[in-house]
């Protein structure tokens, strides 16, 4: 059993994890905590030598917490969370640094599938089905992997082709569970020679979602569209993967990876001021115009248009890398990466879906496509007491984005038409435009053991050159830029004894900058990077003869420039598009924890907490809140939108996760070994804007699990959400003069399965 408290691994490279066939477990007999050996510096190296805060999430941990999807991982993961707004701006937040604008096409943390950076957060999400390990790295990582990697990283190792199997390795798995859930799938690794392997997998899962929907045409049926309950969905995957090794010390891969992905949309509420549904701020048309308190849970049932669908999306990466020992101690690689993917979303934004009173609107946003190619040529070297890289990165790729509004009737007996057969459909676009990326890269690291062994100094410096040209495709405006950005990290780590490690780091983290092509004013078509400086102070410890893991992180980030959504300064309209401004700083301090014991033979805990306190810098605006008229009263917040000292929103404080395990051997049906496991996780309320009125409540949720496992076969039986909480997991807050809006999200509620899977 490995568990996720203590797989802790280090990211490979600049742009890619030690791979599957790089990890090896050892277990004693006496029941000490399993070690994982991985090649991450271009040496074997357990994890707990390696001087990064990273969480990793193994196959083992996956399936014993019931993990499928990035918010499952969060809510394991200390430091780390996810909400995908049951759309297209997935926002995964690190150690507090939400970014402030939801729809922002560029994340605060970079997404990397197999080393392949992923652009575009409507792609982040892809599941667990065949994937070998996830790894959040904590901390700004521009230096080491580059493009926004700013808050840190989230890396999807996926299962694939490895040398050295005498014999064909896989497994065949299915699920069943309630409200229509089923599972299936294979992956298997095909040894052809001792130099030659294939491997591949196949995997579909569908949901009907656990909302009931009550909307009156709920089975409508339409597709895309929301069928039946709410948050379900229909997905596909399929995978090959190679590996060769022609001659000794040279090694070749390529990988094919297609994600189809087809998701209803989630449980979700509107609350509006032009619906009088406000309780505070100041009066404007519609009586009070801001939210107060603690944002309204959900009741048993929701109401969601059957024409609204969250993600369906299409997506392809290819994976192709070659590396060659020049000599024992140096390695020459290149690495290509491919991502191309399609995706069209519609988001129903109405505060009664079931009757729009004649006029429904639907938001559409993302819509559009991307197409990406990136390569990396690197040189590593691993020597006694000196070990280095050198490499140069460029990635060149298109992204075209659609945002628009559509206004279509109620739907009626006789008249259910999908979102695009209405022909009564009337269509607004917002935004339509082309952006294309030029990024140029080159990196430099190197780590020193100094005499004695104990001690060892590290340095590593990124220099990037990001060219952004968008084009408005409405009216033809081209705009260009290029943004030049030196991320440096330093090290020192020291062996306090064989079982304890102590680090301290800094390291900056750099976002690129962009574009507004809708501002009046040529000085505000463009905005700046942001930067954050890290400080981090950790600890890394075996105790008790390997029964007990005691990891801890103390840091604090220092982050300028923020990009913060603001009306457009240069127009003269007070309800002018929102464009994005640098508009203030920010600074987190943050402490993190993760710990796993062995308590006897037979009985195990893990556990992992995060407080994270991140303010906003005295000076710093929300442009949105001085809008005129404003929403603002001098009382519960100011007119000129200053947010000094208040809270980063969309992102809690504190998190925790406490999990225990029991397992042993039964005396019959073959001596299967048995497990029951319990889960419980925390996440404290937050706000849901800078001006810390609205918050979302605190949740804590349960899980359980309980298996049996002979040799090949395992079965379980597994439930989320136990106690079936009804919660609301984040919101956005749309700020016009004409009305504002908070649009809230609920968490899933109770469900429940039974999972087997034959490994051969």
């Amino acid at each position: 059993m490995l568990l996720s408290a203590v797989a802790l691994g280090a990211f490979a490279g600049v742009t890619q994890t030690a791979s599957a066939q790089d990890a090896t477990t050892e277990e004693e007999s006496s029941r000490t905590m399993t070690t994982v050996t991985v090649t991450a510096r271009n040496r074997a190296e357990s994890i707990q030598d390696v001087p990064l805060s990273i969480t990793a999430l193994d196959e083992s941990a996956l399936d014993a917490k019931s993990i499928a999807s990035l918010e499952d991982v969060a809510r394991f993961t200390s430091g780390f969370s996810f909400e995908n707004f049951s759309g297209g701006f997935a926002t995964p937040v690190i150690r507090g640094q939400a970014q402030t604008r939801v729809t922002a096409l560029e994340s605060n943390v970079s997404t990397f599938f197999d080393g392949i950076y992923m652009p575009r957060s409507w792609a982040t999400d892809v599941g667990t089905s065949s994937i070998a390990r996830i790894e959040i790295v904590k901390g700004p990582q521009s230096a080491r992997y580059g493009r926004n990697a700013f808050a840190g990283a989230i890396n999807y190792v996926p299962r694939k082709a490895e040398l050295g199997l005498d014999a064909p390795t896989g497994n065949l798995f299915t699920t069943v569970g309630d409200n229509e859930r089923f599972d299936a799938g294979m992956t298997a690794v095909l040894p052809l020679g001792d130099r030659f392997a294939i491997g591949g997998s196949i995997i579909h899962s569908e949901y009907d979602g656990s909302w009931e929907n009550d909307h009156p045409f709920a089975d409508a049926n339409l597709s895309p569209g929301t069928s039946g309950n709410s948050g379900g969905w229909d997905n596909e995957s399929v995978s090959f993967s190679a590996i060769a090794e022609p001659v000794d010390g040279w090694v070749t891969e390529f990988g094919y990876y297609n994600f189809v992905i087809s998701r209803e949309m989630g449980a979700n509420a509107q609350y509006a001021e032009a619906s009088f549904q406000m309780n505070c701020g100041a009066t404007r048309y519609y009586g009070d115009s801001l939210l107060c308190g603690e944002l309204p849970g959900p009741a048993d049932s929701v109401s969601v248009d059957p024409r609204a669908y969250s993600v369906q999306s299409d997506t392809d990466i290819f994976r192709f890398r070659t590396a060659y020992e020049l000599t024992d101690d140096m390695e020459l690689s290149y690495m290509f990466g491919r991502v191309e993917g399609e995706v069209d979303i519609a988001n129903m934004t109405v505060p009664d879906q079931g009757d729009c009173g004649g006029s429904c609107t639907f938001q559409n946003a993302p819509i559009g496509a991307i197409d990406y190619d990136s390569h990396e040529l690197k040189l590593d070297y691993s020597g006694d007491s000196f070990r280095g890289a050198l490499g140069a990165f460029y990635t060149e790729g298109t992204d075209d984005y659609l945002f628009e509004y559509v206004l279509v009737p109620d739907l009626a007996e006789g008249a259910v038409y999908g979102l695009d057969e209405d022909p009564s459909a009337a269509r607004f676009t917002l935004t339509d435009s082309t952006t294309e990326t030029e990024v140029v890269s080159f990196f430099a690291e190197g780590q020193y053991t100094l005499p004695g062994g104990a001690t060892r100094v590290g340095a590593e410096v990124r220099w990037s050159e990001t060219t952004l040209m968008a084009t408005n495709n409405a009216t033809g405006l081209e705009l260009e830029e290029t943004f030049t950005a030196v991320t440096p990290r330093f090290t020192v780590e020291h062996d306090l004894t064989d079982y304890s490690l102590v680090y301290g780091s800094i390291a900056r983290g750099a976002k690129a900058g962009g574009f507004n092509p809708t501002a009046v004013a040529e000085e505000f078509q463009v905005f700046d990077e942001e930067f954050n400086w890290t400080y981090e102070l950790g600890a890394k410890n075996t105790f008790m003869d390997g029964r007990l893991v005691l990891n801890g992180a103390l840091f604090y980030t220092d982050w300028s420039d923020v990009q913060i959504n603001s009306p457009d300064p240069s127009s003269a309209d007070p309800d002018a598009v929102t464009i994005t401004l640098n508009l203030g700083n920010a600074e987190v301090l943050g402490v993190e924890f993760d710990a796993a014991f062995y308590a006897t033979e037979n009985l195990s805990f893990d556990g992992t907490f995060s407080h994270a306190d991140g303010t906003y810098s005295d000076g710093t605006i929300d442009a949105r809140f001085r809008r005129t008229p404003s929403s603002c009263d001098n009382v519960i917040c100011t007119t000129d939108g200053d947010v000094s000292g208040n809270d980063i929103e969309r992102t809690p404080q504190t998190q925790a996760s406490f999990g225990a395990q029991w397992e042993d051997t039964l005396p019959m049906w073959g001596g299967p070994t048995w497990s029951v496991r319990g889960d419980l996780t925390y996440q404290s309320e937050f706000y849901a804007t800078s001006a810390n009125l609205a918050t979302i409540p605190s949740r804590t949720l349960l899980g359980a699990r309980a298996g049996l496992d002979w040799d090949n076969l395992s079965l379980s039986l597994w439930a989320k959400n136990l106690t079936d909480e009804e919660y609301v997991s984040n919101a956005y807050v749309v700020l016009i003069p004409f009305g504002n809006t908070y649009q809230t999200f609920y968490g899933p509620r109770r469900s429940f399965g039974m999972t087997a899977r034959y490994s051969f």
